[in-house]
C-alpha cells in the first residue's frame, strides 16, 4: 500500500483540518464522508500514517489546498485557475444556464433552455466522467451542501437511468415532486426507504418513502466555479 510520508506529529492535527474543511466534529463523520470506518480514522492515529489513497480521495472531494492541510497555513480552499473550457480539443456537453438543482429545499426550474459548451478533457478525466455524451452542467444554489458545494458553483453531472446506478454515498441531483436537490444519498436496504443527507449540519436529512414522486436523474462528478 502506497503511504504519504508525513511526520506522526501531524496526523491528529491533518485530521483535525479534514474534518474543519468539510464541518464536521467527530471522526466518525470524517470517515463517513469518505466512505471508510471510524476504526479506519483511528488506525490512522494509532500508526501515525495516513495511506495516500485516503489522503488523495479527501483532496479529490474538495477544493481543500494541500498545503493547508498539511501545515494549517495560507488559504483553506484552492484558488488556482484551471482550464474548464476547450473549443478545439474538448468534448461537448450540455450546459443549462437557468437551471438550480438546491442545496437547501429544492429549486423549481420554470425556463429551461440549454445551450453547448466544450468542456476541456482535464475535466472530462479528473472528475472520472465514465459517459461524457451524458455530462450536463447546472448551477448549485444554498449552502446545505457546504464546504464541498457552495452556492454559485456549476455542477458537472452524469445523466443516469437508474437509481441502480448510484452507491450509497454518491452526490446526487434528485427531482422531489418537481423540484431538483443536490444531496448525499444514502439506500436503506430493505426498508423501501431513501435518506438525502447534507453536507452542512444545520440541514436535516431529508427521508423519501414516497418513489412515485422522488427521481435521481443523475451523479455529480465534479464542480467549478467561474471567477
Amino acid at each position: 500500500m502506497s503511504v504519504l510520508i508525513i511526520e506522526k506529529r501531524q496526523i491528529p492535527e491533518i485530521i483535525e483540518r479534514m474534518k474543519k474543511a468539510i464541518n464536521v466534529n467527530s471522526d466518525a463523520d470524517l470517515a463517513k464522508f469518505l466512505g471508510l470506518s471510524e476504526t479506519t480514522v483511528s488506525k490512522w492515529k494509532k500508526r501515525e500514517r495516513i495511506p495516500e489513497k485516503n489522503y488523495l480521495a479527501f483532496l479529490n472531494k474538495t477544493n481543500v489546498n494541500p498545503d493547508w492541510l498539511l501545515t494549517g497555513e495560507g488559504e483553506m480552499y484552492k484558488t488556482d485557475k484551471i482550464q474548464v473550457f476547450d473549443n478545439e480539443n474538448g468534448i461537448e456537453v450540455t450546459y443549462y444556464p437557468d437551471v438550480y438543482a438546491s442545496a437547501g429545499y429544492g429549486a423549481t426550474n420554470t425556463l429551461i433552455e440549454p445551450q453547448k459548451v466544450t468542456l476541456s478533457k482535464f475535466i472530462i478525466d479528473s472528475f472520472k466522467i465514465i459517459n461524457p455524451k451524458r455530462v450536463d452542467l447546472i448551477h448549485i444554489y444554498g449552502d446545505s451542501m457546504e464546504p464541498v458545494f457552495q452556492n454559485g458553483d456549476i455542477a458537472v453531472v452524469e445523466r443516469i437511468d437508474d437509481i441502480s446506478e448510484v452507491k450509497n454515498g454518491d452526490t446526487i441531483i434528485a427531482n422531489i415532486d418537481g423540484d431538483l436537490f443536490i444531496k448525499k444519498i444514502e439506500k436503506i436496504p430493505f426498508q423501501n426507504a431513501i435518506i438525502l443527507k447534507s453536507t452542512n449540519s444545520l440541514y436535516k436529512d431529508i427521508i423519501v418513502e414516497d418513489f412515485d414522486k422522488f427521481k435521481v436523474v443523475a451523479v455529480v462528478r465534479g464542480k467549478f466555479r467561474v471567477i
